[in-house]
Parts: C-alpha cells; sequence; structure tokens
C-alpha cells in the first residue's frame, strides 16, 4: 500500500559560475611566481618582493572569495570604511612619508582609497533601501580625502572610480564596456613606453641637484622629469635582456636615476619595471593577470552594475601603477585581489527548491484522508473503533502518520507521531462514525472508506 510523498529537488540558478576562472587564476598566479624564480636563478637578485606581492593577491582573492559569499554587502563596506578611517586618522600614514607605515610607497594611500572607493560603490549597488544612500556617501566621503594626498594621480583615480560606478548603474551588457575598460588601461600602461623613446634623461639630469639625491617631492626636481628618467633607464634595461632581465630586484641597483631617488619603488612603472627585470615574459604575464581578473569578473554570478563597478576600480589602480610604484606594496595587490574576490563572490543559498508529489503506481490504494503532506498541508484524522460497553474507550483505533504508514492502536499528530489509543493532538476516538474530542471541542469523526485504483 503506497501513498504520495513529496520530493524535493534542487534546481541551480540559470549562469551557474564556473570553476574554471579560479583553476586558471591560479595555474597563472603559479606560473608568474616560477617565471620569478626562473629569472632569479643563479644571480644575485631579490625575487621576495614580486613573490610577497603574488601572495597577496591569491590571499585577497580568496579571503573575498569567503567574506563576499557570507556578506556581499557588508564585506565591501567594513573594506572600504577601514581604509576610509584610516586615512582620515592617519593622513600620511600610509604614504605620504616613505618611511612611515605601513605602505613604505608614495601615491599607494591614494591607489588605496581607490580601491575603497570601488568597495563602497560595490556594496552600494548591492544594498537596497536607506543602506544604499550610506554607502554612497561613504564613497564620496573617500574620494574626498585623496585631495589630501596631494597627488593628481590620486585624485583622477578615485575620481574616474566613482565615474564608472555611476555609469556602471545603467549599463545592461558587461563585455563591451570591460574590452573598453581593458583597451584603457593598455593605453595608460603603454604611455610611458612612448615617453621613454624620448631623450629625456638629459633634462633629468641638468635639473639635479649637485649636493645629493634630489626628493622628487620637494620640488627642486620636477616630478615628470624624475619619473622619465626612471622610464628611460627601465627601457635601456629592458632592450639588453629581453627575456630573462636583469633579474628581480636589481632595476633599483643598476639605474642611475634609481640611485639618486629618494623615493623608493623601483622604475615608477609596473609595466615597464616587469620588462627590465624579467623581461617580455614578465610583462606579458603581468598583462594576463589583468585580463584573468577581468574575465573572472565576466563570469561572475553578481549584478552587472557590481561588476563593471569592480572592473572600474581596477582599471583606475592600473592606470596609477602605469605612472607609479603603487604594485610593489603588498597591501595594494592584496586590496585588488580583494575587490575581485568579493564582486566575484557567489552568495550562498541562492537555489532554488522545487517540490512536486509524485503520482501513486498503477493498482495503488489510495486514502483520502490520509494524513501527513507536508508544505502546508492540513492532516486529516480518521478514526475506526468498535465501542466497549459504550464507555467510549477506543478497541481498536488506526491512524496515519506523515509518512502514510497505517496501524493498529494507533493515532497520529500534526507532527507525525504515534501514540497508542489518543493521539498528540488530543483526539479520542469513540467508535465508526461517532465523536471525539479535540482541542477541547467535539468533533464528528469521519467513517473509514476504502477505494480501490484502477
Amino acid at each position: 500500500m503506497s501513498s504520495s510523498a513529496p520530493v524535493q529537488l534542487a534546481v541551480p540558478e540559470p549562469g551557474t559560475e564556473s570553476a574554471a576562472a579560479d583553476v586558471i587564476g591560479a595555474l597563472l598566479l603559479a606560473g608568474c611566481a616560477g617565471w620569478t624564480l626562473f629569472t632569479a636563478a643563479g644571480r644575485d637578485t631579490h625575487p621576495e618582493g614580486v613573490l610577497l606581492g603574488l601572495l597577496a593577491v591569491a590571499a585577497g582573492y580568496a579571503g573575498g572569495r569567503v567574506a563576499g559569499a557570507v556578506r556581499p554587502v557588508g564585506a565591501p563596506a567594513a573594506a572600504a570604511l577601514t581604509v576610509g578611517a584610516l586615512a582620515l586618522l592617519l593622513p600620511r600614514g600610509l604614504s605620504g612619508d616613505p618611511s612611515a607605515p605601513p605602505l613604505h610607497a608614495m601615491d599607494a594611500d591614494g591607489a588605496l582609497l581607490a580601491l575603497a572607493v570601488g568597495m563602497a560603490c560595490c556594496a552600494a549597488h548591492a544594498a537596497r533601501g536607506r543602506l544604499r544612500l550610506l554607502l554612497a556617501a561613504l564613497a564620496f566621503g573617500i574620494s574626498a580625502e585623496a585631495l589630501a594626498t596631494g597627488s593628481v594621480a590620486d585624485v583622477l583615480a578615485c575620481g574616474g572610480a566613482l565615474v564608472v560606478a555611476g555609469a556602471a548603474a545603467r549599463a545592461r551588457r558587461r563585455l563591451p564596456i570591460l574590452l573598453l575598460l581593458a583597451l584603457c588601461a593598455g593605453l595608460a600602461a603603454g604611455a610611458p613606453l612612448l615617453l621613454a623613446r624620448a631623450d629625456t634623461r638629459a633634462d633629468a639630469d641638468t635639473g639635479a641637484s649637485a649636493d645629493g639625491p634630489v626628493n622628487a617631492l620637494s620640488g627642486a626636481t620636477p616630478l615628470a622629469d624624475q619619473r622619465a628618467a626612471l622610464w628611460h633607464d627601465a627601457v635601456h634595461e629592458a632592450v639588453g635582456a629581453p627575456l630573462r632581465g636583469v633579474g628581480p630586484g636589481r632595476f633599483a641597483e643598476l639605474s642611475p636615476a634609481a640611485q639618486e631617488s629618494a623615493t623608493p619603488g623601483g622604475a615608477s612603472s609596473a609595466a615597464l619595471q616587469a620588462a627590465a627585470e624579467e623581461g617580455v615574459p614578465g610583462v606579458c604575464l603581468l598583462a594576463a593577470s589583468f585580463g584573468w581578473m577581468l574575465w573572472t569578473l565576466r563570469r561572475s554570478p553578481s549584478s552587472t552594475a557590481v561588476v563593471l563597478t569592480a572592473a572600474g576600480a581596477l582599471t583606475a589602480l592600473a592606470a596609477e601603477a602605469a605612472v607609479s610604484p603603487v604594485l610593489s606594496c603588498p597591501g595594494i595587490t592584496a586590496g585588488a585581489g580583494l575587490l575581485v574576490g568579493t564582486a566575484a563572490a557567489r552568495p550562498v543559498a541562492r537555489t532554488r527548491v522545487t517540490s512536486y508529489t509524485e503520482p501513486p503506481g498503477p493498482g495503488a490504494q489510495q486514502r483520502s484522508d490520509d494524513c501527513g503532506g507536508g508544505g502546508g498541508e492540513r492532516s486529516e484524522y480518521r478514526s475506526t473503533a468498535r465501542s466497549r460497553d459504550g464507555d467510549g474507550e477506543s478497541d481498536q483505533d488506526e491512524g496515519c502518520g506523515r509518512d502514510g504508514s497505517h496501524g493498529q492502536d494507533e493515532g497520529c499528530g500534526r507532527d507525525g507521531s504515534r501514540d497508542r489509543g489518543r493521539s498528540r493532538t488530543g483526539v479520542d476516538s469513540a467508535g465508526r462514525g461517532g465523536r471525539a474530542e479535540r482541542g477541547g471541542r467535539t468533533v464528528q469523526s469521519r467513517p473509514r472508506r476504502r477505494e480501490a485504483a484502477g
């Protein structure tokens, strides 16, 4: 004797994220680390900085995936609020002074603020109601803090992240805008190469002081001339060793302009420094890493507004990294990985559950008054008994649980439990067609009825 039973079927959301992006990202980071060790083999180099940056990216991405899955709004909002609070409480504690913790590099605070603006805007797009307005106000407040850095690149990076976040709210397609952002990042990375082809080395040496190294931030030497001299030296080193470069961490030792500079950071351009220290393959791996981040965002289950906002913040970081040594700070690379991870995370408990009832097989007997059924269905109680001496004591009482099973001298309650003689809901049988008390009121029990199927 069979009865209907509900079956739960989990149907995945459309557009389920594939694990291909994660696998390719892991292989790409492993390839970057392997090439760094290969270029450092047999030479007096310092690959620790590059390896630490790669580890920071991986850790930030993993942390962002976990935090974004659990708290898609709270995780990026908390990160943005933390950066904004640090920049407000320690205005020169991020990178205003080269010796100040924790970043130790010029323009690194502006890059971190640009990432914080992107995180705040991502949280605002994912939030609803008044919280969205508060997060938008937080993004504008962090952008205003970029004015205190005194760097035009920092202000432009934060402003660009805001502009892209505002335009992403009306976007419907991801791929064209992601390609446009990738093109902008490529043009920004190629601009120092074009400027370095001009012979600006003589102009930079002319503006140098004879007393010793010149601080570019003091105004004695124009910052543009100093960076042009660094770019010129990076191109010279890259042409001399196009395959393996001069080795990780050796550019500052071989470049005269880097030795004269009071601000650490290498070639002041991520692409040119990678070309000088790791050769052309190093530049290709750097470009592939940025492309992987955009591709991961392309396959993200998040909304289009969140994806494009994160991509805009990454593009602003790439543009700033083209003219300043921000990627030499592990905190910046960890922040970039955290931004991509939170935007690419798949929130938990996003599967739809569809339930249906299996039809009974041929020849099965059905009871119109079966109990159970789950899903909010109302249980019906059936009682058949033979009265003994008219005292209402049940001699034979049948009931059914939620699983549709029947037995002798059993009743069934709403929770599917069975108790001998009397159910937990207070049903007391009083014979076939008799009366029973349930919940303090008298009800008429229904007579037993059987139907033959088929």
